[in-house]
């Protein structure tokens, strides 16, 4: 069971769809009045005690037309330890097998110019395969193979 202590963050909300009540708190105050060993399902009772939809443990289920009280502790978001994801689309460096098919996806890289360090550090560790790096479907350099034959496009100055 989750202990108040154990949770992240500053803030804590309480809503109840029955009486139309939410409640705001902040967790250095609560863990003054309750202290940080008080579980969080005590913590949702104590705080919503005022209710008059709410019934105690063991009481009777509640009949047709009567209300329930439906208090829900909304705890605040976990940390990520993850990196934020930059915006737009990385940059993938690929090795091609024989085949024409992709072998490995080595990387995926965010900031363009560490994309081209790693490429050309790849390249030396590569030697026999063919090696693209790309953005989507866009192919932004590439390396063929070694003893393949290079095509030329109708513009000149472009190679594949």
């Amino acid at each position: 069971m989750q202990k108040l202590g154990d949770i992240a963050g500053d803030r804590l909300t309480i809503d109840c769809a029955t009486c139309r009540r939410h409640g705001s708190y902040r967790l250095d105050g609560l863990m003054e009045r309750f202290g940080p060993e008080v579980s969080t399902l005590d913590l949702l009772r104590a705080l919503t005690a005022s209710c008059r939809h709410q019934r105690g443990p063991g009481a009777a289920v509640a009949r047709k037309y009567e209300s329930q009280c439906l208090a829900t502790l909304r705890l605040p978001m976990a940390v990520s330890l993850e990196p934020p994801v930059p915006p737009g689309t990385p940059f993938a460096i690929e090795v091609w097998d024989e085949r024409g098919r992709v072998e490995m996806r080595l990387g995926v890289i965010y900031p363009l110019d560490g994309a081209i360090a790693a490429f050309e550090a790849v390249k030396n560790a590569y030697p026999r395969n063919e090696i693209t790096l790309r953005q989507a479907c866009r192919v932004l350099c590439k390396r063929e193979r070694p003893g393949q034959p290079v095509h030329v496009d109708a513009d000149p100055g472009v190679a594949r």
